[in-house]
């Protein structure tokens, strides 16, 4: 009985060292305070220019998509077309620590 406690109490041990070492790891990872901003260029034929407060962020080529870490704040995002199409319209952006958003462009 005293060694089905004892193991008993082992596994109850590793498994809560586990929760505390993963609850740990989830916290360092929204310790980084930025958010990502995936952007989307559905268009057929258009390379798109991502602007973002007037920052060249570079470009999306058709049927690709693109990563963003930005800090938590607001965002006026501009995906303009720079070949042969006129990009879509632009967007406002409240980024938040940790949470993920995406736009898609299909002009």
């Amino acid at each position: 009985m005293k060694k089905s406690i004892l193991k008993s109490l082992k596994v109850v041990s590793l498994i809560s060292a586990f929760v505390v070492l993963f609850s740990i790891s989830c916290k360092e990872l929204c310790l980084t305070g930025t958010g990502t901003l995936t952007l989307e260029n559905k268009s057929l034929h258009t390379v798109q220019k991502i602007m973002i407060n007037g920052v060249n962020y570079g470009t999306i080529d058709p049927d690709e998509s693109k990563d963003i870490e930005l800090s938590p704040g607001t965002y006026y995002v501009e995906q303009d077309g720079i070949s042969g199409g006129t990009g879509c319209s632009a967007f406002v952006v409240n980024m938040v620590a940790c949470v993920p958003q995406a736009y898609s462009c299909s002009n």
